[in-house]
């Protein structure tokens, strides 16, 4: 059944004329007639008789009217409400990100507030994958793809890593500056607890002897370690190329390049302030991406890695 053919019912019956009800519905006397004719028809039962003093319900009549009535003052009120439904629309979006991928965000933060353009943006802290469902997060940024089909990945860009030392501790270690780097110098290495770098740590174990006597679950201390030249380790070369107490050693490594998603629920990817914050973020991450994968060395690495 059709509310445009329940609209003509009420109206007839609060108006108690076609010419009433027509003028009611802002349509004319004969449309108005025709068409509650022909639901009549549909229907098999006739709503009203025609009397000189005007349109008197049927039995049929009694029956559907209140229904229409009930159905007319639902509309009314969902009209009154809907001026005010802007008003409770999302407007803080919350980004589960760790350290690496909040650098990349608040590195470009003039362009991240401009492009949100009134939407809100909370950063959170996370190395774990959160937990969409719970709605307490919008959107997250990681490398791996989600294993539900109730979220939704972007890719957003990728992230390159390379090896990085203290201008210090290279002068003193020429071996850092060769492939005997991985025997004679020392190593800062990744946590196991809640690690978010899994395929670093991987790719460190292949090629170091020992396990780093120093290891942090942070690319933030790791830098610092770094920096302070306390040994050598991969970062990520947009953090590295732009400390100025580091060195790279290398190129981006390319089995270290990770492509980076924005993953948010299916329902929430309709949300005005979720899209606005999604495009946002990919926008930001696209300026930065000759940064983030980094370049050539300006000198030949001394050996192939």
């Amino acid at each position: 059944m059709n509310w445009d053919d329940l609209k003509l019912v009420d109206a007839a019956a609060r108006m108690r004329s076609l010419s009433g009800a027509a003028k009611a519905l802002n349509i004319s006397q004969p449309q108005l007639s025709r068409r509650l004719k022909s639901f009549e028809d549909r229907i098999g039962a006739r709503l009203f008789d025609r009397t000189p003093t005007g349109l008197k319900p049927t039995d049929a009549g009694l029956r559907l009217i209140p229904l229409a009535e009930d159905m007319r003052k639902k509309a009314e009120a969902a009209a009154r409400i809907l001026p005010d439904l802007s008003g409770s629309a999302l407007k803080v979006v919350r980004v589960a990100v760790d350290e690496v991928r909040a650098r990349v965000l608040t590195d470009r933060f003039d362009l991240l507030t401009a492009l949100l353009d009134g939407v809100e943006l909370e950063l959170i802290s996370s190395h774990q994958h959160v937990n969409h469902q719970s709605r307490s997060i919008e959107l997250q940024i990681r490398n791996c793809l989600p294993e539900t089909d109730t979220l939704i990945a972007r890719k957003i860009g990728e992230l390159a890593y390379a090896v990085y030392g203290s201008a210090k501790y290279v002068t003193n270690h020429p071996a850092a500056r060769t492939t005997d780097r991985y025997k004679l110098c020392t190593w800062l290495g990744f946590a196991p607890d809640d690690l978010w770098y899994p395929a670093q740590m991987r790719w460190l174990e292949t090629r170091v002897p020992h396990m780093p006597t120093l290891r942090s679950n942070t690319m933030t201390t790791l830098m610092n370690m770094t920096a302070s030249g306390a040994g050598l380790c991969l970062l990520p070369v947009f953090m590295g190329d732009n400390h100025q107490d580091l060195v790279r050693l290398t190129d981006p490594i390319p089995e270290l390049t990770n492509v980076e998603h924005i993953i948010v629920h299916r329902d929430l990817r309709r949300e005005p302030a979720v899209r606005k914050a999604m495009d946002a973020i990919t926008e930001v991450f696209h300026r930065m991406a000759p940064h983030l994968l980094g370049g050539q060395l300006d000198k030949p690495v001394a050996a192939a890695e």
